[in-house]
């Protein structure tokens, strides 16, 4: 005898769908998510501004001067990712660790950051002209 009968095979396949999808995110979509994000997105730098531009859906900014700046270099060394501001409670609870990652809606109170920026010497000379001047 079987567990289930035909009448109920529909349900359990349309149950499982949502599943299967939320799996194919995590296995692939986040990083195809990721990729298109990094191609709309902007970042800008002033003596007194951290500025994100993301496409046209939102700007975040931040000021430079007296903030906590976070920088990350790649291991391979090609990129750097800088960090503008406290992460205090977010990174205390690992919420953090989700940056960057294509599953940034975990991240809650997400703050300013510059991600995988190639020119990594130009971004490190224009950060410290920033916080001195």
């Amino acid at each position: 005898m079987a567990a289930t009968t035909a009448k109920q095979q529909p349900f359990f396949a349309l149950w499982g769908i949502p599943f299967v999808l939320v799996g194919l995110y995590f296995i692939f979509g986040r990083f195809i998510y990721k990729k298109r994000r990094k191609l709309r997105t902007v970042y800008g730098l002033t003596d007194r501004r951290a500025i994100v531009y993301v496409g046209d859906k939102s700007v975040s900014d931040s000021p430079v001067n007296g903030m906590p700046t976070k920088v990350d270099r790649s291991k391979d060394g090609r990129h750097v990712s800088v960090t503008f501001g406290s992460q205090g409670m977010v990174v205390t609870f690992g919420m953090g660790m989700y940056q960057n990652t294509g599953m940034d809606f975990f991240s809650l109170g997400q703050g300013v950051a510059f991600f995988d920026v190639p020119d990594r010497d130009g971004l490190l000379r224009a950060l410290d002209q920033a916080t001195v001047g």
